[in-house]
This record gives C-alpha cells, sequence and structure tokens, in this order.
C-alpha cells in the first residue's frame, strides 16, 4: 500500500470516526465476529506471547467501541482501521511491559522510584525516546556497571555508599563507572540524547 493511500484511508476513516458514535453492543458483536481471529492472531505474531495477544485484542475492541467506527462502509477501509488500532495496541502494550520492566530493574537495584508528574506530550515523547535509548544500553553493559551506575546515577548515592552497596570500595567504583560512562556514551545515539 502506497503512503498516498493509506493516507487518503486514514483521513477517510478519521472524517468518518467523526461522525460516528460509540458502537452499540450488536455492531460491536458483528465486528469481533468478522474480525476478531485475525486479529488476535496478528496480536499474537506482534507481541510472542498469548496472553499479551488476548489483552491487546481486548484493547483493541474496547477503544474501538468507546471511539465508534462506521461498520457500514468499505469493508477494506474498515478492515484496515481495525488493524491499525490492534498495532497501536500491540504497541502501547509492549510500551507498558518495557516501562515496568525498567522501573522493576531499578527497584531491584535498591533505587527509590517515584510516580512520575505529568508532562506534556512532547515532552513525554522525548523522555521515552531517551529513556529508550539509555535502558537499551544499559541492557548491554555487565550486571555489576548496571548496578553502580544507577546506583549513582539514579539513586544518587555516593561513591561509598555505592561501594557499601556493591562490596567495593569507592576507587573501584569510580573506575566501574568510568567504564560503564564511556560503554554507554559508545552505544547511546547522540539523537536520543
Amino acid at each position: 500500500m502506497t503512503a498516498r493511500r493509506s493516507g487518503r484511508i486514514i483521513r477517510s476513516v478519521f472524517t468518518d470516526r467523526m461522525e460516528a458514535q460509540p458502537l452499540s453492543h450488536d455492531a460491536l458483536a458483528r465486528l469481533f465476529a468478522a474480525h476478531g481471529d485475525r486479529v488476535y492472531a496478528y496480536c499474537v505474531r506482534m507481541l510472542g506471547n498469548e496472553h499479551d495477544a488476548a489483552d491487546a485484542l481486548q484493547d483493541t475492541f474496547l477503544n474501538l467501541a468507546r471511539r465508534g467506527v462506521d461498520t457500514a462502509g468499505d469493508e477494506s477501509r474498515l478492515r484496515f482501521y481495525v488493524f491499525a488500532a490492534a498495532r497501536n495496541a500491540c504497541f502501547d502494550l509492549q510500551r507498558r511491559r518495557r516501562d515496568e520492566a525498567s522501573l522493576d530493574a531499578l527497584r531491584e537495584a535498591g533505587v527509590p522510584v517515584e510516580r512520575e508528574t505529568a508532562a506534556g506530550p512532547e515532552q513525554a515523547a522525548l523522555d521515552g525516546v531517551t529513556r529508550d535509548a539509555v535502558f537499551g544500553a544499559l541492557a548491554r553493559v555487565p550486571e555489576r556497571q548496571r548496578k553502580a551506575w544507577l546506583l549513582r546515577e539514579i539513586a544518587e548515592l555516593s561513591y561509598d555508599e555505592v561501594g557499601d552497596r556493591l562490596g567495593m570500595n569507592a576507587n573501584a567504583v569510580a573506575q566501574l563507572l568510568h567504564r560503564t560512562r564511556r560503554a554507554l556514551q559508545a552505544s547511546i545515539p547522540a539523537a536520543a540524547l
């Protein structure tokens, strides 16, 4: 499908959606009967896990029901819209799982984690890209380096405090952190920062 054609479909579905009301129970049941199995299979392929795929399937149809969609329109447009909603549900689920895993890793390293304050959508997107780049790079360094970096940079512990937690002296912590920072600088793209 060309970008021009997909743009026309999205604009057309968006225009139709602006006029559409939330789906009735019967319309949602018909939509699910027509597309549910294929959407589930698509979600399994996207996520690689049947349980996550079931969650994404549910999110897909809940979003479709809430937003409304013109079910009487062109079938190919409707199918495109349903699968776009499924793709977005899969991405949202992956993003939530990745964020939860990142927070769990911080907690396991002994970092006190607080809830973030709400930021604007632009800042949230930039923060997300930077966070993904940093945590992706952190995943590639050895565990001891990762723990030391998290304790120093996120928990803001002193070199002595990091050393106490890791069973090292402050000088060894400084050397370990130097190697960690060099590895992170080499693996994080400048555009992400």
